[in-house]
Protein backbone atom coordinates (compact mmCIF):
# COMPACT_ATOMS: atom_id res chain seq x y z
CA UNK A 1 0.00 0.00 0.00
CA UNK A 2 1.40 3.29 -0.69
CA UNK A 3 1.80 5.98 1.99
CA UNK A 4 2.63 9.76 0.92
CA UNK A 5 4.66 11.54 2.96
CA UNK A 6 5.37 14.78 3.62
CA UNK A 7 8.20 16.40 1.99
CA UNK A 8 11.69 16.55 4.01
CA UNK A 9 12.34 20.40 5.47
CA UNK A 10 15.54 22.14 4.44
CA UNK A 11 17.48 21.76 0.97
CA UNK A 12 16.76 19.41 -1.11
CA UNK A 13 14.88 18.63 -4.19
CA UNK A 14 10.69 18.67 -4.25
CA UNK A 15 8.35 16.05 -4.18
CA UNK A 16 8.90 14.75 -7.28
CA UNK A 17 5.79 12.62 -9.69
CA UNK A 18 5.69 9.39 -7.64
CA UNK A 19 4.58 11.11 -4.33
CA UNK A 20 2.13 13.61 -6.41
CA UNK A 21 0.83 10.04 -7.92
CA UNK A 22 0.37 8.48 -4.62
CA UNK A 23 -1.15 11.78 -2.88
CA UNK A 24 -3.63 11.39 -6.03
CA UNK A 25 -4.03 7.66 -5.01
CA UNK A 26 -4.60 8.86 -1.39
CA UNK A 27 -7.49 11.16 -2.17
CA UNK A 28 -9.23 8.42 -4.32
CA UNK A 29 -9.19 6.53 -1.64
CA UNK A 30 -10.51 8.43 0.72
CA UNK A 31 -13.50 9.18 -1.66
CA UNK A 32 -14.49 5.73 -2.03
CA UNK A 33 -14.06 5.42 1.79
CA UNK A 34 -16.82 8.17 2.09
CA UNK A 35 -18.98 7.34 -0.43
CA UNK A 36 -18.93 3.69 0.87
CA UNK A 37 -19.89 4.70 4.13
CA UNK A 38 -22.72 7.12 3.24
CA UNK A 39 -24.26 4.17 1.08
CA UNK A 40 -23.97 2.31 4.64
CA UNK A 41 -26.14 5.11 6.22
CA UNK A 42 -28.98 4.79 3.36
CA UNK A 43 -29.12 1.15 3.90
CA UNK A 44 -28.77 1.66 7.89
CA UNK A 45 -26.22 -0.98 7.94
CA UNK A 46 -23.48 -0.46 11.02
CA UNK A 47 -26.05 1.97 11.90
CA UNK A 48 -25.52 1.98 16.18
CA UNK A 49 -27.31 5.14 17.34
CA UNK A 50 -31.08 7.31 15.84
CA UNK A 51 -31.04 10.99 16.07
CA UNK A 52 -34.48 12.31 16.45
CA UNK A 53 -34.30 15.94 15.37
CA UNK A 54 -38.62 17.72 15.24
CA UNK A 55 -40.55 14.46 13.47
CA UNK A 56 -37.80 12.73 11.52
CA UNK A 57 -35.47 10.30 12.66
CA UNK A 58 -31.63 9.99 11.52
CA UNK A 59 -30.07 6.80 11.39
CA UNK A 60 -26.08 7.16 11.97
CA UNK A 61 -22.59 5.92 12.77
CA UNK A 62 -21.72 7.76 16.23
CA UNK A 63 -18.14 7.31 15.04
CA UNK A 64 -18.43 9.18 11.82
CA UNK A 65 -20.22 11.69 13.19
CA UNK A 66 -17.64 12.25 16.60
CA UNK A 67 -14.92 12.17 13.95
CA UNK A 68 -16.99 15.53 12.35
CA UNK A 69 -17.68 17.49 15.20
CA UNK A 70 -16.21 18.06 19.02
CA UNK A 71 -20.17 18.37 19.72
CA UNK A 72 -20.97 14.74 18.33
CA UNK A 73 -17.79 13.02 20.39
CA UNK A 74 -18.71 14.81 23.43
CA UNK A 75 -22.27 13.65 22.96
CA UNK A 76 -21.58 10.38 22.30
CA UNK A 77 -18.67 9.63 25.08
CA UNK A 78 -21.54 10.32 27.55
CA UNK A 79 -21.64 13.91 28.26
CA UNK A 80 -25.11 13.48 28.37
CA UNK A 81 -27.61 11.37 30.11
CA UNK A 82 -29.63 10.45 26.75
CA UNK A 83 -26.06 8.83 24.82
CA UNK A 84 -27.03 5.86 26.84
CA UNK A 85 -30.56 5.72 24.76
CA UNK A 86 -30.36 4.71 20.98
CA UNK A 87 -32.83 7.29 20.31
CA UNK A 88 -31.59 10.86 20.97
CA UNK A 89 -33.24 14.43 20.60
CA UNK A 90 -31.52 17.16 18.53
CA UNK A 91 -33.32 20.37 19.75
CA UNK A 92 -33.11 23.76 18.46
CA UNK A 93 -32.86 22.42 14.59
CA UNK A 94 -35.12 22.03 11.49
CA UNK A 95 -34.85 18.45 10.37
CA UNK A 96 -34.64 20.15 6.68
CA UNK A 97 -31.45 22.01 7.96
CA UNK A 98 -30.06 18.84 9.71
CA UNK A 99 -30.30 16.55 6.79
CA UNK A 100 -28.06 18.86 4.68
CA UNK A 101 -25.52 18.79 7.70
CA UNK A 102 -25.48 15.46 7.85
CA UNK A 103 -25.12 14.98 3.90
CA UNK A 104 -22.03 17.38 4.04
CA UNK A 105 -21.02 15.05 7.32
CA UNK A 106 -21.27 11.99 4.81
CA UNK A 107 -20.25 13.46 1.41
CA UNK A 108 -18.24 16.42 2.06
CA UNK A 109 -21.18 18.01 -0.17
CA UNK A 110 -24.03 20.93 1.04
CA UNK A 111 -26.34 22.77 -1.01
CA UNK A 112 -26.33 26.14 0.47
CA UNK A 113 -28.87 29.27 -1.16
CA UNK A 114 -29.50 32.53 -0.29
CA UNK A 115 -32.84 31.35 1.54
CA UNK A 116 -30.88 28.60 3.58
CA UNK A 117 -27.86 30.28 4.50
CA UNK A 118 -29.20 31.49 7.83
CA UNK A 119 -30.81 28.76 9.08
CA UNK A 120 -27.45 26.54 7.60
CA UNK A 121 -24.73 28.45 9.54
CA UNK A 122 -26.46 28.83 13.05
CA UNK A 123 -27.01 24.63 13.09
CA UNK A 124 -23.68 24.29 12.06
CA UNK A 125 -22.43 26.66 14.51
CA UNK A 126 -24.18 25.10 17.11
CA UNK A 127 -23.19 21.60 16.49
CA UNK A 128 -19.54 23.00 15.98
CA UNK A 129 -18.95 21.70 12.19
CA UNK A 130 -16.75 24.80 11.55
CA UNK A 131 -15.91 23.58 7.69
CA UNK A 132 -19.66 24.81 7.49
CA UNK A 133 -19.90 27.71 9.12
CA UNK A 134 -16.72 28.63 7.05
CA UNK A 135 -18.31 28.14 3.84
CA UNK A 136 -21.25 29.82 4.95
CA UNK A 137 -19.58 33.21 5.55
CA UNK A 138 -17.51 33.02 2.05
CA UNK A 139 -20.71 32.42 0.57
CA UNK A 140 -22.31 35.37 2.68
CA UNK A 141 -19.55 37.58 1.60
CA UNK A 142 -20.24 36.73 -2.06
CA UNK A 143 -23.59 38.57 -1.49
CA UNK A 144 -22.89 41.60 0.54
CA UNK A 145 -23.94 44.96 -1.22
CA UNK A 146 -24.81 48.14 0.34
CA UNK A 147 -28.61 46.97 1.08
CA UNK A 148 -27.80 44.23 3.06
CA UNK A 149 -24.09 44.82 4.50
CA UNK A 150 -25.34 46.14 7.74
CA UNK A 151 -27.86 43.08 8.60
CA UNK A 152 -25.08 40.64 7.81
CA UNK A 153 -23.01 42.55 9.89
CA UNK A 154 -25.58 42.60 12.73
CA UNK A 155 -26.46 38.51 12.30
CA UNK A 156 -22.22 37.98 12.44
CA UNK A 157 -22.44 40.17 15.55
CA UNK A 158 -25.05 37.81 16.86
CA UNK A 159 -23.67 34.24 15.94
CA UNK A 160 -19.86 35.85 17.15
CA UNK A 161 -18.58 34.76 13.46
CA UNK A 162 -15.73 37.01 13.66
CA UNK A 163 -14.46 36.51 10.23
CA UNK A 164 -17.58 37.39 8.39
CA UNK A 165 -18.18 40.63 10.92
CA UNK A 166 -15.31 41.78 10.28
CA UNK A 167 -15.69 41.68 6.46
CA UNK A 168 -19.14 42.68 6.48
CA UNK A 169 -17.75 45.95 9.01
CA UNK A 170 -15.32 46.69 6.77
CA UNK A 171 -17.73 46.58 3.58
CA UNK A 172 -19.94 49.41 5.62
CA UNK A 173 -16.92 51.82 5.81
CA UNK A 174 -15.88 51.40 2.69
CA UNK A 175 -19.27 51.71 0.94
CA UNK A 176 -19.87 54.30 3.29
CA UNK A 177 -21.89 56.52 1.65
CA UNK A 178 -23.99 54.23 -0.26
CA UNK A 179 -25.02 52.42 2.76
CA UNK A 180 -26.08 55.30 4.80
CA UNK A 181 -28.85 55.72 2.57
CA UNK A 182 -30.39 52.47 3.19
CA UNK A 183 -33.26 51.13 5.04
CA UNK A 184 -31.17 48.92 7.69
CA UNK A 185 -28.53 51.60 8.24
CA UNK A 186 -31.68 53.79 9.22
CA UNK A 187 -32.96 50.71 11.65
CA UNK A 188 -29.65 50.61 13.20
CA UNK A 189 -29.65 50.28 17.06
CA UNK A 190 -27.86 54.05 18.74
CA UNK A 191 -24.76 51.76 19.90
CA UNK A 192 -24.04 50.12 16.77
CA UNK A 193 -24.50 53.66 14.69
CA UNK A 194 -22.42 55.37 16.90
CA UNK A 195 -19.67 52.76 16.51
CA UNK A 196 -19.90 53.08 12.97
CA UNK A 197 -19.69 57.02 12.73
CA UNK A 198 -16.34 56.77 15.24
CA UNK A 199 -14.72 54.99 13.21
CA UNK A 200 -11.09 56.23 11.24
CA UNK A 201 -11.59 53.85 8.98
CA UNK A 202 -15.11 55.81 6.71
CA UNK A 203 -14.53 56.53 3.33
CA UNK A 204 -16.25 59.39 2.31
CA UNK A 205 -15.73 62.81 0.76
CA UNK A 206 -15.83 65.15 3.70
CA UNK A 207 -16.97 65.46 7.50
CA UNK A 208 -20.01 66.40 6.37
CA UNK A 209 -21.32 63.79 5.23
CA UNK A 210 -20.93 61.70 8.36
CA UNK A 211 -22.96 64.83 9.89
CA UNK A 212 -25.93 64.35 7.36
CA UNK A 213 -25.72 60.48 8.22
CA UNK A 214 -26.11 60.78 11.98
CA UNK A 215 -28.91 63.39 11.20
CA UNK A 216 -31.02 61.78 8.81
CA UNK A 217 -30.68 58.55 11.42
CA UNK A 218 -32.29 60.75 14.05
CA UNK A 219 -34.90 62.43 11.31
CA UNK A 220 -35.77 59.04 10.50
CA UNK A 221 -37.40 58.83 13.67
CA UNK A 222 -37.61 61.98 15.37
CA UNK A 223 -39.72 61.29 18.15
CA UNK A 224 -37.93 58.79 19.62
CA UNK A 225 -34.35 59.58 18.75
CA UNK A 226 -34.06 63.22 19.10
CA UNK A 227 -32.89 62.39 22.67
CA UNK A 228 -29.94 60.82 21.38
CA UNK A 229 -29.07 63.56 19.28
CA UNK A 230 -26.17 64.80 21.54
CA UNK A 231 -24.56 61.50 21.71
CA UNK A 232 -25.37 60.42 17.94
CA UNK A 233 -23.00 63.68 16.93
CA UNK A 234 -20.33 63.29 19.68
CA UNK A 235 -18.29 61.35 16.69
CA UNK A 236 -18.42 63.99 13.93
CA UNK A 237 -15.51 66.34 13.74
CA UNK A 238 -16.86 69.67 13.72
CA UNK A 239 -13.67 71.80 13.58
CA UNK A 240 -13.32 70.21 10.07
CA UNK A 241 -17.02 71.92 8.72
CA UNK A 242 -18.30 74.95 8.05
CA UNK A 243 -20.49 76.57 10.69
CA UNK A 244 -22.35 78.45 7.56
CA UNK A 245 -22.97 75.32 6.15
CA UNK A 246 -24.25 73.39 8.99
CA UNK A 247 -26.61 76.32 9.99
CA UNK A 248 -28.05 76.14 7.29
CA UNK A 249 -28.98 72.68 7.63
CA UNK A 250 -30.24 73.07 10.48
CA UNK A 251 -32.47 75.56 9.44
CA UNK A 252 -34.31 73.36 7.24
CA UNK A 253 -35.37 71.24 10.19
CA UNK A 254 -38.97 71.10 10.81
CA UNK A 255 -38.94 69.97 14.41
CA UNK A 256 -38.64 73.43 16.49
CA UNK A 257 -36.99 71.89 19.81
CA UNK A 258 -34.47 69.68 17.59
CA UNK A 259 -33.20 72.96 15.57
CA UNK A 260 -32.80 74.84 18.81
CA UNK A 261 -30.80 72.29 20.58
CA UNK A 262 -28.32 71.41 17.71
CA UNK A 263 -28.15 75.78 17.50
CA UNK A 264 -27.12 75.60 20.98
CA UNK A 265 -25.07 72.61 20.69
CA UNK A 266 -23.02 74.03 17.52
CA UNK A 267 -22.73 77.56 19.73
CA UNK A 268 -20.77 75.63 22.12
CA UNK A 269 -18.71 74.33 19.52
CA UNK A 270 -18.25 77.90 18.18
CA UNK A 271 -17.14 78.65 21.67
CA UNK A 272 -14.66 75.80 22.27
CA UNK A 273 -13.27 76.28 19.02
CA UNK A 274 -11.90 80.29 19.78
CA UNK A 275 -8.15 80.69 20.79
CA UNK A 276 -8.89 82.53 24.19
CA UNK A 277 -10.43 79.41 25.52
CA UNK A 278 -7.85 77.17 24.12
CA UNK A 279 -7.01 75.58 27.31
CA UNK A 280 -10.64 74.13 27.49
CA UNK A 281 -10.94 73.52 23.46
CA UNK A 282 -7.51 71.57 23.48
CA UNK A 283 -9.26 69.42 26.34
CA UNK A 284 -12.78 68.82 24.61
CA UNK A 285 -11.17 68.36 20.85
CA UNK A 286 -8.27 66.47 20.95
CA UNK A 287 -6.11 65.88 17.94
CA UNK A 288 -8.70 63.22 16.78
CA UNK A 289 -11.30 65.52 15.93
CA UNK A 290 -9.55 68.23 14.38
CA UNK A 291 -8.20 65.57 11.47
CA UNK A 292 -9.70 64.18 8.43
CA UNK A 293 -10.67 60.24 8.97
CA UNK A 294 -7.76 58.19 7.95
CA UNK A 295 -9.58 56.72 4.94
CA UNK A 296 -11.53 59.88 4.19
CA UNK A 297 -10.95 61.37 0.91
CA UNK A 298 -8.09 63.63 1.03
CA UNK A 299 -6.95 66.56 -1.14
CA UNK A 300 -3.60 67.98 -0.97
CA UNK A 301 -2.96 71.21 -2.70
CA UNK A 302 -0.01 72.52 -3.65
CA UNK A 303 0.35 76.39 -3.20
CA UNK A 304 2.34 79.16 -4.99
CA UNK A 305 6.46 79.31 -4.84
CA UNK A 306 8.40 79.88 -7.68
CA UNK A 307 9.28 77.67 -10.87
CA UNK A 308 12.65 77.70 -12.50
CA UNK A 309 13.00 75.13 -15.95
CA UNK A 310 16.38 73.35 -17.28
CA UNK A 311 19.39 75.51 -18.39
CA UNK A 312 17.23 78.89 -16.87
CA UNK A 313 18.94 81.60 -14.67
CA UNK A 314 18.43 82.49 -11.53
CA UNK A 315 16.83 85.77 -12.56
CA UNK A 316 14.74 83.40 -14.99
CA UNK A 317 12.35 82.38 -11.53
CA UNK A 318 8.60 82.77 -12.21
CA UNK A 319 6.82 83.39 -8.67
CA UNK A 320 3.74 81.50 -9.54
CA UNK A 321 0.08 82.07 -8.14
CA UNK A 322 -1.53 78.79 -9.41
CA UNK A 323 -2.65 75.93 -7.22
CA UNK A 324 -2.74 71.85 -8.18
CA UNK A 325 -4.79 69.74 -6.00
CA UNK A 326 -4.05 65.90 -5.45
CA UNK A 327 -6.92 63.28 -4.90
CA UNK A 328 -5.90 60.81 -2.59
CA UNK A 329 -8.42 58.34 -4.39
CA UNK A 330 -8.13 58.79 -8.18
CA UNK A 331 -4.24 59.91 -7.87
CA UNK A 332 -4.33 62.88 -9.97
CA UNK A 333 -3.28 66.70 -10.38
CA UNK A 334 -5.95 69.21 -11.06
CA UNK A 335 -5.60 72.87 -11.02
CA UNK A 336 -8.00 74.91 -9.11
CA UNK A 337 -8.44 78.79 -8.39
CA UNK A 338 -5.55 80.61 -8.69
CA UNK A 339 -3.73 82.97 -5.42
CA UNK A 340 -4.98 86.84 -5.95
CA UNK A 341 -1.09 87.46 -4.85
CA UNK A 342 1.70 85.20 -6.60
CA UNK A 343 3.98 84.62 -3.90
CA UNK A 344 7.19 81.90 -2.92
CA UNK A 345 8.49 81.60 0.70
CA UNK A 346 5.10 81.56 2.02
CA UNK A 347 3.06 80.08 4.85
CA UNK A 348 0.71 77.73 4.54
CA UNK A 349 -1.91 76.56 7.27
CA UNK A 350 -5.14 74.88 7.23
CA UNK A 351 -8.16 75.99 9.88
CA UNK A 352 -11.94 75.01 9.91
CA UNK A 353 -11.86 73.76 6.50
CA UNK A 354 -10.56 76.87 5.51
CA UNK A 355 -6.41 77.02 3.82
CA UNK A 356 -4.53 79.86 4.72
CA UNK A 357 -1.89 81.25 2.84
CA UNK A 358 0.36 84.28 4.52
CA UNK A 359 3.12 86.36 3.92
CA UNK A 360 5.98 85.48 1.10
CA UNK A 361 7.48 87.91 -1.60
CA UNK A 362 7.72 88.20 -4.99
CA UNK A 363 10.03 90.42 -7.15
CA UNK A 364 11.92 91.42 -4.17
CA UNK A 365 8.90 92.83 -2.36
CA UNK A 366 7.66 90.93 1.09
CA UNK A 367 4.06 90.61 1.77
CA UNK A 368 2.28 90.77 4.79
CA UNK A 369 -1.17 89.79 3.45
CA UNK A 370 -2.99 86.94 3.85
CA UNK A 371 -5.65 85.11 2.19
CA UNK A 372 -8.11 82.20 2.96
CA UNK A 373 -9.77 79.10 0.31
CA UNK A 374 -13.07 77.83 1.08
CA UNK A 375 -13.38 74.80 -0.32
CA UNK A 376 -17.26 74.62 -0.71
CA UNK A 377 -17.26 78.09 -2.25
CA UNK A 378 -13.43 77.41 -4.16
CA UNK A 379 -12.83 80.83 -3.56
CA UNK A 380 -9.92 82.90 -1.96
CA UNK A 381 -10.66 85.85 -0.11
CA UNK A 382 -8.41 88.02 1.83
CA UNK A 383 -8.49 88.13 5.83
CA UNK A 384 -6.08 90.31 8.04
CA UNK A 385 -2.67 91.31 7.35
CA UNK A 386 0.32 90.28 9.62
CA UNK A 387 1.50 93.09 11.81
CA UNK A 388 4.69 92.59 10.20
CA UNK A 389 6.08 91.82 6.50
CA UNK A 390 8.01 88.14 6.44
CA UNK A 391 9.04 85.90 3.87
CA UNK A 392 11.04 82.57 4.65
CA UNK A 393 8.62 82.29 7.67
CA UNK A 394 7.19 79.45 9.16
CA UNK A 395 3.11 78.55 9.97
CA UNK A 396 1.24 75.97 11.62
CA UNK A 397 -2.53 75.70 12.88
CA UNK A 398 -2.63 75.23 16.40
CA UNK A 399 -5.40 75.63 19.40
CA UNK A 400 -8.08 77.29 16.64
CA UNK A 401 -5.30 79.50 15.98
CA UNK A 402 -2.59 80.11 13.27
CA UNK A 403 0.79 81.21 14.63
CA UNK A 404 2.92 82.92 11.52
CA UNK A 405 6.79 82.58 13.08
CA UNK A 406 10.40 84.27 12.35
CA UNK A 407 10.87 84.63 8.29
CA UNK A 408 12.40 87.51 7.15
CA UNK A 409 11.32 90.70 8.72
CA UNK A 410 11.94 93.88 6.44
CA UNK A 411 15.45 94.19 6.33
CA UNK A 412 16.10 92.05 9.38
CA UNK A 413 15.86 88.16 10.32
CA UNK A 414 12.66 87.91 12.46
CA UNK A 415 12.53 85.97 15.88
CA UNK A 416 9.06 87.76 16.54
CA UNK A 417 5.79 85.30 16.33
CA UNK A 418 2.26 86.35 15.56
CA UNK A 419 -1.08 84.72 16.07
CA UNK A 420 -4.55 84.88 14.10
CA UNK A 421 -7.25 84.54 15.71
CA UNK A 422 -9.59 84.08 12.71
CA UNK A 423 -13.18 84.66 14.58
CA UNK A 424 -11.77 88.35 14.94
CA UNK A 425 -10.03 88.10 12.02
CA UNK A 426 -6.79 89.89 13.77
CA UNK A 427 -3.11 89.00 14.29
CA UNK A 428 -1.38 89.59 17.94
CA UNK A 429 2.55 89.47 18.48
CA UNK A 430 2.48 86.96 21.08
CA UNK A 431 6.61 86.68 21.67
CA UNK A 432 10.16 85.51 20.50
CA UNK A 433 11.82 82.66 19.45
CA UNK A 434 14.69 81.43 21.00
CA UNK A 435 16.91 81.35 17.82
CA UNK A 436 15.96 83.79 14.75
CA UNK A 437 15.26 81.70 11.67
CA UNK A 438 14.15 81.76 8.24
CA UNK A 439 13.74 79.51 5.57
CA UNK A 440 13.07 76.82 8.29
CA UNK A 441 9.59 73.98 9.15
CA UNK A 442 7.49 74.17 12.13
CA UNK A 443 4.43 71.73 12.30
CA UNK A 444 2.34 71.19 15.43
CA UNK A 445 1.09 67.67 17.28
CA UNK A 446 -0.46 67.03 20.84
CA UNK A 447 -1.20 70.61 20.99
CA UNK A 448 3.01 71.59 20.90
CA UNK A 449 4.79 73.87 18.01
CA UNK A 450 8.12 71.86 17.16
CA UNK A 451 10.66 74.46 14.96
CA UNK A 452 13.52 72.75 12.96
CA UNK A 453 16.36 73.90 10.98
CA UNK A 454 16.33 77.05 8.79
CA UNK A 455 19.19 79.71 8.61
CA UNK A 456 20.53 82.02 11.04
CA UNK A 457 20.55 86.07 10.86
CA UNK A 458 23.92 84.92 9.80
CA UNK A 459 23.02 83.16 7.22
CA UNK A 460 24.52 79.83 8.53
CA UNK A 461 22.41 76.86 7.90
CA UNK A 462 20.99 75.25 11.55
CA UNK A 463 20.93 71.59 13.08
CA UNK A 464 19.29 73.63 16.15
CA UNK A 465 15.60 72.09 16.82
CA UNK A 466 12.83 73.66 19.12
CA UNK A 467 9.57 73.05 21.31
CA UNK A 468 6.67 76.20 21.88
CA UNK A 469 3.68 75.51 24.27
CA UNK A 470 1.08 78.07 22.89
CA UNK A 471 -0.75 77.44 26.63
CA UNK A 472 2.76 78.49 28.32
CA UNK A 473 4.31 80.31 26.19
CA UNK A 474 6.93 78.74 27.18
CA UNK A 475 10.00 77.51 24.51
CA UNK A 476 11.95 74.54 24.72
CA UNK A 477 15.16 73.66 23.07
CA UNK A 478 15.35 69.87 21.29
CA UNK A 479 17.87 67.59 20.68
CA UNK A 480 20.09 68.95 17.60
CA UNK A 481 19.73 67.22 14.17
CA UNK A 482 22.61 65.31 12.72
CA UNK A 483 22.44 67.67 9.42
CA UNK A 484 22.25 71.37 8.98
CA UNK A 485 19.22 71.70 7.23
CA UNK A 486 17.50 74.84 5.97
CA UNK A 487 14.78 75.38 3.36
CA UNK A 488 13.96 72.13 4.80
CA UNK A 489 10.37 69.77 4.97
CA UNK A 490 8.60 69.74 8.18
CA UNK A 491 5.33 67.17 9.19
CA UNK A 492 4.07 65.23 11.99
CA UNK A 493 3.26 61.94 11.26
CA UNK A 494 2.95 58.99 13.95
CA UNK A 495 4.66 61.12 17.47
CA UNK A 496 7.71 61.71 14.59
CA UNK A 497 8.82 64.91 13.40
CA UNK A 498 10.34 64.35 10.24
CA UNK A 499 12.91 66.58 8.50
CA UNK A 500 13.24 65.91 4.76
CA UNK A 501 15.68 67.20 2.45
CA UNK A 502 16.42 70.68 2.65
CA UNK A 503 20.02 72.32 1.72
CA UNK A 504 23.47 73.61 3.26
CA UNK A 505 26.41 75.09 2.03
CA UNK A 506 28.57 71.70 2.21
CA UNK A 507 26.53 69.28 0.83
CA UNK A 508 23.94 71.29 -1.60
CA UNK A 509 20.60 69.86 -1.72
CA UNK A 510 19.91 66.74 0.35
CA UNK A 511 18.02 63.67 -0.15
CA UNK A 512 18.71 62.87 3.30
CA UNK A 513 15.62 62.54 6.05
CA UNK A 514 15.58 62.48 9.93
CA UNK A 515 12.89 61.77 12.78
CA UNK A 516 12.31 63.19 15.77
CA UNK A 517 11.28 60.50 18.31
CA UNK A 518 8.76 61.99 20.79
CA UNK A 519 8.96 59.43 22.98
CA UNK A 520 12.84 58.65 23.07
CA UNK A 521 13.53 62.46 22.52
CA UNK A 522 16.57 62.30 19.59
CA UNK A 523 16.55 62.26 15.86
CA UNK A 524 17.40 58.87 13.99
CA UNK A 525 18.00 58.82 10.40
CA UNK A 526 15.47 57.08 7.94
CA UNK A 527 15.71 56.11 4.28
CA UNK A 528 16.57 59.20 1.68
CA UNK A 529 14.18 60.07 -0.93
CA UNK A 530 15.10 59.06 -4.65
CA UNK A 531 15.89 62.45 -5.21
CA UNK A 532 17.46 66.10 -3.84
CA UNK A 533 15.22 68.40 -2.88
CA UNK A 534 15.60 71.79 -1.36
CA UNK A 535 12.55 73.75 -0.47
CA UNK A 536 10.71 70.79 -0.80
CA UNK A 537 6.96 71.01 0.96
CA UNK A 538 5.75 68.02 3.62
CA UNK A 539 2.71 67.51 4.79
CA UNK A 540 1.44 64.11 6.46
CA UNK A 541 -1.74 61.93 4.67
CA UNK A 542 -3.41 58.96 5.85
CA UNK A 543 -0.28 57.81 7.67
CA UNK A 544 2.48 58.51 4.48
CA UNK A 545 4.62 61.49 4.18
CA UNK A 546 4.08 63.17 0.83
CA UNK A 547 7.24 65.34 0.11
CA UNK A 548 6.05 67.89 -3.08
CA UNK A 549 8.68 69.50 -5.30
CA UNK A 550 11.57 71.87 -4.15
CA UNK A 551 14.62 72.18 -6.19
CA UNK A 552 17.82 70.24 -7.33
CA UNK A 553 21.48 71.14 -7.06
CA UNK A 554 22.24 73.61 -9.80
CA UNK A 555 24.88 72.26 -12.32
CA UNK A 556 27.71 74.18 -13.30
CA UNK A 557 26.82 77.92 -13.94
CA UNK A 558 22.85 77.30 -14.29
CA UNK A 559 20.42 77.74 -11.61
CA UNK A 560 19.49 74.71 -9.91
CA UNK A 561 16.02 73.19 -11.33
CA UNK A 562 12.53 73.57 -9.82
CA UNK A 563 11.06 69.34 -9.48
CA UNK A 564 7.50 68.96 -10.67
CA UNK A 565 7.88 65.21 -8.86
CA UNK A 566 6.60 64.05 -5.91
CA UNK A 567 7.76 61.10 -2.90
CA UNK A 568 5.47 59.21 -0.64
CA UNK A 569 7.30 57.76 2.49
CA UNK A 570 5.67 54.69 4.06
CA UNK A 571 6.94 54.23 7.80
CA UNK A 572 6.05 50.50 8.14
CA UNK A 573 8.77 49.72 5.33
CA UNK A 574 10.96 52.57 5.44
CA UNK A 575 10.53 53.03 1.54
CA UNK A 576 10.47 55.95 -0.48
CA UNK A 577 7.92 55.75 -4.09
CA UNK A 578 7.19 58.09 -6.69
CA UNK A 579 3.71 59.20 -7.45
CA UNK A 580 2.22 61.37 -10.21
CA UNK A 581 3.97 64.52 -10.84
CA UNK A 582 2.35 67.84 -10.93
CA UNK A 583 1.51 70.27 -13.72
CA UNK A 584 3.89 72.93 -12.41
CA UNK A 585 7.22 72.56 -10.78
CA UNK A 586 7.69 74.28 -7.93
CA UNK A 587 10.09 75.30 -5.10
CA UNK A 588 9.36 77.44 -1.53
CA UNK A 589 6.00 76.93 -1.60
CA UNK A 590 3.26 75.48 0.45
CA UNK A 591 1.20 72.22 0.97
CA UNK A 592 -2.09 71.50 2.72
CA UNK A 593 -4.45 68.76 2.99
CA UNK A 594 -8.20 68.72 3.52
Amino acid sequence: MAHCVPPRAGPGPGPGPGCEAARSACDKHARLLLAQINRMRGRADFCDVQLQVEEQLFSVHKLVLAASSPYFAVLFAGGMQETSKSLIQIHGIEAETFRLLLEFIYTGIIDVSIKNVQEVILAADMLQLTEIVNMCSTFLKGQVDPSNCVGIYQFAEQIACHDLMEFSESYIYVHFLEVCKTEEFMGLEKDQLVKILKSEELHIEDEYQVFTAAMEWVLKDMGKRKKYVIEILDPVRFPLLSSRRLFKYIEGIPDFSLRVALQKLLEEYREVSKPQKESKFYKLSPASKIRPRRKARKYLYAIGGYTRLQGGRWSDSRTLSCVERFDSFSQYWTTVSSLHQARSGLGVAVLEGMIYVIGGESDSMIFDCAERYDPVTKQWAAVASMNSPRCGLAVCACHAAIYALGGWVGADIGNTMERFDPSDNKWEVIGNMLVPRYFFGCCEMQGLIYVVGGLSDSGSELCSAEMFNPLTRRWTPLDDMKTKRAYVGVAALNDCVYAVGGWNETQNALRTVEKYSLQEEKWFEVSPMKMARAGVSVIAVNGLLYAVGGRTSGRDSSAPVTLDSVEVYDPHTDTWIEIGNMITSRCDGGVAVL
